[in-house]
């Protein structure tokens, strides 16, 4: 069975909270990130850069926004300055996300 949250043909099932803060607190501007949003059963997921950093505060921002929740994102939590109880996180832009995010441009209903 799949975690609560991670269906089986979400591409970032297997990313633990700790690999993506791992990646987040290494990246620098310009690298690529992602977030995966999800409401509703639609899965949407956005490939984008990182366009600033704060280390001493654990923030980074992005180029593009996501569906719902802005450009500021913790990179402790991976979710989102502006709407953190929302559905909005980031997840690790590995191959097998942004192969999914190429292919799913407008997101996916059944995921």
């Amino acid at each position: 069975m799949f975690p609560p949250g991670k269906p089986s043909g979400d591409p970032s099932r297997g990313q633990t909270a700790e690999e993506i803060e791992r990646y987040y607190r290494n990246v620098k501007i310009g690298d690529l990130a992602a977030i995966r949003s999800s409401q509703y059963g639609r899965l949407e997921i956005k490939v984008t850069t990182v366009s600033n950093i704060n280390p001493e505060i654990g923030r980074i921002h992005l180029d593009d926004d996501a569906v719902w929740g802005g450009v500021a994102y913790s990179v402790e939590s991976g979710k989102s300055y502006y709407a953190s109880s929302g559905q909005s996180s980031l997840i690790i832009p590995d191959e097998k996300v942004t192969a999914w995010a190429k292919a799913n441009p407008r997101g996916t209903p059944d995921y």
